[in-house]
């Protein structure tokens, strides 16, 4: 087994996280590959932190984009 020194990771329909965000980047991959990037953006944004919630989606999506389907790849 090999460990990624990265906080996602995801090839076809199986993915896997570690650390604190973990399960934010699981539900926002999720919620992506089942509809778009924008319902799992809105999704993460009604949870996260006051203050800090553009910074917060913003990262989670940076993590997940790379494993999203074509389909749901930013343009």
């Amino acid at each position: 087994m090999r460990i990624l020194n990265q906080a996602f990771y995801a090839k076809g329909n199986i993915a896997t996280a570690g650390g604190c965000l973990a399960s934010q980047y699981l539900a926002a991959w999720t919620i992506a590959s089942l509809t778009d990037l924008d319902t799992a953006a809105a999704a993460l944004h009604y949870v996260a932190p006051v203050g800090e919630k553009d910074q917060y989606v913003a990262r989670a999506m940076q993590n997940i984009q790379a494993y999203l389907a074509p389909k749901h790849a930013a343009a």
